[in-house]
């Protein structure tokens, strides 16, 4: 589901705002080294945001994968003990954690 800039939280429309200024701005009269670093400080920008904006969907689905584990590292126990084999709900919450992720980290289009 895609935000608008007004639903987005303060701070991922802030970067987002100030990401796409650089790029449409400042890239187009760069070239060489210093394009490139611009590139990548605005890639890094559009990760944070969308890391900000899906904060709260990613707590979500940590604090379902985790269910009653009480920490990542017992959780991580459990799971090499053969303690949650077949566990449904901890498979969907760990696909969910892991779409979310691959959200953030992949640029869009």
């Amino acid at each position: 589901m895609s935000e608008s800039f007004w639903d987005a939280p303060a701070g991922a429309a802030l970067l987002s705002v100030a990401r796409q200024s650089l790029l449409d701005e400042v890239a187009p009269a760069l070239s060489g080294r210093q394009r490139y670093v611009l590139l990548m400080a605005a890639n890094a920008m559009g990760v944070v945001t969308r890391e900000i904006a899906q904060a709260g969907a990613a707590a979500g689905a940590w604090e379902r994968a985790l269910g009653g584990a009480g920490s990542p590292a017992e959780l991580v126990a459990a799971i090499r003990a053969g303690r949650r084999d077949g566990d449904a709900a901890l498979h969907a919450a760990l696909v969910e954690t892991t779409r979310i992720a691959a959200g953030i980290w992949k640029a869009p289009g």
